[in-house]
């Protein structure tokens, strides 16, 4: 008996995997990823985390193999897949590129044909069950209405390139476990966050992206413009702010999950594998969105200096306003959303597990953290 886990390293696929090294268990993890120092990657990863506890000799379960997705046979020798198929129960399939922006192929190639490649090595494992993380967000462009977990379509389009991969590689999924009589779940976690500070050598959470690009935007604006530094600073002292208008619908909200709940109830759902022959969709999400105002509202307790003011359009744009709505472009074309998102077979597979915290304003303000694009300006 075995476990083959890709992924390891991920903001996501790490607590997972200390998640699944916390049970008490001697099953081997075979970890399947690319580079020279996986191992040493994949422990620090895991490690660094203070929960759940690890038993003694957890990290003595853990294998490694190099491999590469992007690749047909994931680049392994006969003997290496010979080797993690081997008495292979569960093969969880956690790697993907997050990319919400740019040239869609690269998305293609890791997101769709990666999780071919990653069923083609499952069928040399014919008792091991399929879990694959998916992503909430492939119910696309749909803006209202209750999401099922069931539910499936690309009726509504996709706002990204990435919400559309993933849709495809579901898809793979069924297609697979219907026609050779296999065991699958898809676990579809909302936008994943944290208010625990991250290491900095460690993959960080999806809204760091964010930040890094508006950021630098301030730090690039800020270098340009001496007297922004100056109205900044001593508005601060004034308790002024600089006004700014982002296109954004004020009345808009998402669904947003801590990424320790994500990772707990994955495994608990874990336990809960389907027939053969079909798949079971589970939303990994939280009971209750936030509003895009309460994000606003963080971001404003990141940067003191800045308040943001949501509006239909933004007429004559200044210079920082066209800089922000290019970096926030696709983060704020989520605003229009009032979907919600079903979780009854969720709460059937995790038992008593409790609801996440409330994501408010201080969770999100801790998750944001504080921001140093202009403190050395």
């Amino acid at each position: 008996m075995s476990i083959l886990f890709t992924g390891a390293t991920g903001f996501l696929g790490s607590r997972v995997l200390r998640q699944l090294l916390s049970q008490d268990s001697d099953e081997p993890v075979t970890v399947l990823g690319r580079g020279e120092r996986l191992r040493a990657r994949t422990e620090a990863a895991v490690t660094w985390l203070d929960a759940p506890r690890l038993p003694d000799g957890a990290l003595g379960r853990l294998r490694f193999v190099s491999g590469d997705l992007t690749v047909p046979g994931l680049g392994l020798s006969n003997d290496d897949r010979t080797r993690v198929t081997d008495g292979l129960t569960q093969l969880w399939h956690c790697a993907a590129l997050l990319n919400q922006q740019g040239d869609p192929i690269p998305l293609h190639t890791s997101n769709v044909l990666g999780t071919r490649h990653v069923l083609d090595l499952a069928d040399a494992a014919p008792d091991a069950a399929f879990l694959h993380i998916s992503t909430a967000y492939v119910a696309g462009g749909r803006r209202t209405g209750h999401v099922l977990e069931d539910d499936l379509s690309e009726a509504h389009g996709f706002q990204t390139s990435y919400e559309e991969s993933k849709y495809t590689a579901e898809r793979l999924v069924h297609a697979w476990a219907h026609r050779g009589g296999r065991r699958a779940m898809i676990l579809r976690p909302s936008l994943l966050v944290t208010d625990r500070p991250v290491p900095q050598h460690l993959p960080g959470q999806p809204l760091d992206v964010l930040l890094r690009l508006i950021d630098s935007g301030l730090r690039t604006r800020v270098a340009r413009s001496r007297s922004l530094t100056r109205y900044l600073t001593a508005a601060g002292l004034r308790g002024e702010t600089l006004a700014l208008r982002v296109r954004a619908d004020s009345d808009g909200e998402g669904n947003a999950v801590q990424v320790e709940y994500a990772a707990r109830a994955m495994v608990h759902a874990a336990a809960h594998i389907p027939a053969p022959g079909t798949v079971r969709t589970l939303h990994v999400t939280h009971p209750q969105n936030t509003s895009v105002g309460t994000l606003v509202r963080a971001l404003g307790t990141r940067y003191p200096g800045i308040s943001v003011h949501l509006v239909p359009e933004v007429p004559n744009p200044t210079p920082l306003e066209s800089l922000i709505a290019q970096q926030a472009d696709v983060l704020m074309g989520f605003s229009t959303q009032r979907r919600t998102y079903d979780r009854t077979g969720l709460l059937q597979a995790v038992g008593d597990l409790p609801d996440p915290e409330p994501i408010d304003h201080a969770y999100l303000a801790r998750a944001l953290g504080t921001a140093a694009a202009l403190q050395s300006a």
